[in-house]
């Protein structure tokens, strides 16, 4: 008659962990829904600032393409300022990324300096960037966090790239003594030229292959010419 009260436990202590992990799974579903519906409205957020500024796009105009209400959104991302500063982390993160994978470590002069401007040109060039460059500039003044995250992200990063290569080289006596950092925005400066603000203004396409290689080949054998010892 006292295995009863045993079984009975037992089964209750089953019922429970099967109601736990009941509980657990349904957690990690409803999760998964609000990670999916939050990179939903991100996604669709991203393309119509792009598209058409921040001034050119409500909340309510994004529930109106995704689905869904305003109070998801808020809840996400607090506001439309919230959602905007989401949006330029992500975007920031996704330019920055080539730049940050790059190792011009003990490589010569030359071959380092076509690694950087290869890369450079084909990230600051981009038709996403150049869209994202538009959107920041146009709200630098509103938003200045969004403007120095950008900043640090696109030409930041390899700037900070090429100052640590330079500040490597003088110190291996393959260049001769002077400012790292001076050098590295005046290299990468001299890349974009023109190129950067014909596109922001719309009154060019992006450079193709052959022009941007031309742009290369002219500032490496400036720089080389300047700096070899």
């Amino acid at each position: 008659m006292w295995n009863a009260p045993r079984r009975a436990g037992r089964l209750c202590a089953e019922r429970c962990r099967i109601e736990r992990k009941r509980c657990f799974l349904s957690e990690r579903v409803e999760s998964k829904r609000q990670a999916e519906k939050r990179e939903a409205i991100l996604a669709t957020a991203t393309e119509m600032f792009l598209e058409e500024g921040y001034a050119g796009v409500s909340v309510d105009a994004i529930i109106a393409r995704i689905g869904g209400s305003k109070r998801t959104v808020y809840a996400y991302f607090g506001d439309k300022d919230g959602l905007f500063a989401a949006i330029i982390a992500r975007l920031c993160e996704q330019i920055v990324n080539p730049l940050t994978h790059m190792d011009l470590s003990c490589k010569p002069l030359p071959e380092a300096l076509r690694t950087i401007a290869e890369t450079f040109l084909e990230v600051i060039l981009a038709p996403r960037t150049i869209a994202m460059h538009r959107l920041i500039v146009a709200e630098a003044l509103r938003a200045p966090e969004a403007a120095r995250a950008f900043f640090e992200a696109a030409p930041g990063a390899a700037y900070g790239c090429l100052r640590e290569y330079f500040g490597w080289a003088e110190k291996a006596g393959i260049v001769q003594a002077g400012d790292a950092q001076t050098r590295a925005v005046l290299f990468l400066d001299a890349l974009t030229g023109d190129f950067q603000l014909r596109c922001l203004l719309g009154l060019m396409d992006i450079p193709s292959e052959l022009d941007r290689q031309r742009r290369i080949d002219e500032a490496i054998n400036i720089f080389l010419s300047g700096l070899k010892l």
